[in-house]
């Protein structure tokens, strides 16, 4: 086809030692590091740290390469995360979604508008619910028929002027932004913001491509059918109008290829939300007299509003496994979106992924680490501007490891075989996170994590060519550390 541009057992971790000795990882990082050059034999720049906590509690630093520099992290990002949601947030949040109204009810009227208030929650789709963003809409629709109302005279309304803002870091391009791994955050949204598009070859040569899109949908099909001679060499791009109901494709479709389905970013996720909670409202019996509107400006002060209805999300905990397990970029953008609500107060993404990068920078490290080891633009690592160290994500994992919530955190991490690790060549006994960016390979976590004694490490290479003899050299990095041993030259 054209190319697109595309519970476990708790872990035992002696948490009340690990907390007195994270400082201990640092002081040795910063006595250790580096006037090495940052490249090694092949090229790439390699950076790791690796520290084994001792029988008696302490951090004993293993090995570590460049520990204080700057490096890409991809996904291993998500770490630090997630971490800073379970700190704020407290493992047992949920997202609210209310839907009120100031206008007076009358019998079964309700005269005004019926507003949906939004607070980012990422959970209406079948990853979390069986019968998919359905049952959530349909519990909201059951709760305004219940207060006995059957009409609504005015507008179903989207308040999202408590997340202003743009909803996604300003480097993330065109080759992302449309697609899933990419979706922007969106303070309200069903099936993760994505909207599945069918597209196959037209029936002849210069006709455009099939395109089968969600009702409602309008699609600019710019797109071209080639000849078999084109076949492999073809290209779609998918470019969502943010803020409409319309997709541009363009790019040329070989005669030969055979159709596939692929799940493109929805460019108006709000709107497409409340127009599922207006067929929800018809169905419970409750009808809508007027349209569909997403209010980005504050309303002006009035009438106290009353809440009709409220629905909460299932647990910040039921998202762990999908965004450390199997790296979900969405979940953990919306992490971002939510702790610029609840932290910052200002529900802007920005502000968010600033509370991230304050949580990992404030961590005690007895001032060892150089200044500035975070500077992040997004929750998830897809950004290639983010850059982070590897003291900096130890410090992390560490401190993880000494609060309660830490070994839910680092049972929700990978392990070989599973997850994002499934495609890694043999590994020792570990729980790991893994980054993936073009010219970047990363894993950090924990070796041996159900020992008395586990190792908590981060390795980053960046600029690798070859990405499966990166992934070879961590695993005999990680071999070696298990084993108590230093890692000689990449």
């Amino acid at each position: 086809m054209p190319e697109i541009i595309a519970r476990r057992t708790p872990t035992v971790l002696r948490p009340a030692l690990v907390g007195l000795a994270a400082c201990l990882v640092l002081a040795a990082v910063c006595g250790a590091a580096a006037q090495r050059p940052a490249s090694g034999g092949d090229g790439a720049h390699h950076g790791y740290l690796a520290a084994r906590m001792a029988g008696d509690g302490r951090l004993e630093v293993i090995d570590e390469r460049d520990a204080g520099r700057f490096f890409v992290p991809a996904s291993v990002l998500k770490v630090v995360t997630v971490a800073a949601a379970i700190e704020h947030l407290g493992i047992g949040y949920r997202w609210r979604t209310r839907l009120t109204s100031t206008g007076a009810v009358a019998g079964a009227v309700l005269g005004g508008d019926l507003v949906i208030e939004p607070g980012g929650d990422p959970t209406w789709g079948r990853n979390r619910f069986p019968g998919g963003a359905a049952e959530p809409l349909a519990a909201l629709a059951g709760q305004v028929r219940a207060h006995g109302i059957t009409r609504i005279r005015g507008d179903l309304v989207v308040d999202a002027s408590r997340f202003p803002g743009r909803p996604h870091p300003l480097d993330r391009t065109l080759g992302d932004l449309p697609y899933r791994h990419g979706t922007p955050s969106s303070p309200l949204a069903v099936d993760e913001a994505t909207i599945t598009v069918r597209v196959a070859p037209g029936p002849s040569i210069g006709a455009p491509a099939r395109v089968e899109a969600p009702d409602g949908m309008t699609v600019i099909n710019l797109t071209t059918t080639a000849g078999r001679d084109r076949h492999g060499a073809g290209t779609l791009d998918f470019l969502p109008v943010w803020g409409t109901d319309t997709l541009l494709l363009r790019g040329e479709y070989p005669l030969s290829e055979p159709p596939f389905v692929v799940p493109v970013s929805d460019p108006a996720p709000a709107l497409r939300a409340a127009r599922r909670l207006r067929a929800a409202l018809d169905e419970a019996g409750v009808a809508v007299d007027g349209g569909v509107r997403v209010r980005r400006a504050r309303a002006a002060a009035g009438d106290r509003a009353t809440l009709l209805a409220e629905l909460r999300s299932p647990p910040l905990d039921d998202l762990l496994d999908p965004i450390l397990t199997n790296s979900h970029n969405w979940y953990a953008d919306t992490l971002a979106l939510t702790l610029g609500l609840e932290v910052a107060g200002s529900g802007r993404f920005d502000d968010g992924v600033e509370v991230i990068a304050d949580f990992a920078a404030d961590l005690p490290d007895d001032g060892a680490l150089p200044p500035g080891d975070l500077s992040i633009r997004d929750g998830s690592g897809l950004s290639a501007a983010n850059l982070v160290t590897p003291a900096a994500v130890v410090r992390v994992l560490a401190h993880a490891a000494g609060r309660p919530w830490g070994g839910r955190l680092l049972d929700a991490l990978a392990r070989p075989g599973g997850g994002t690790l499934a495609a890694w060549p043999r590994l020792p006994r570990l729980a790991a996170k893994t980054g993936t960016l073009r010219h970047t390979v990363a894993l950090a976590g924990v070796l041996d994590p159900d020992s008395e004694t586990p190792v908590f490490f981060c390795y980053f290479v960046n600029h690798h060519r070859r990405p499966a003899a990166a992934r070879r050299g961590i695993a005999a990095a990680l071999r070696s550390w298990r084993a108590g041993e230093r890692v000689g030259a990449p």
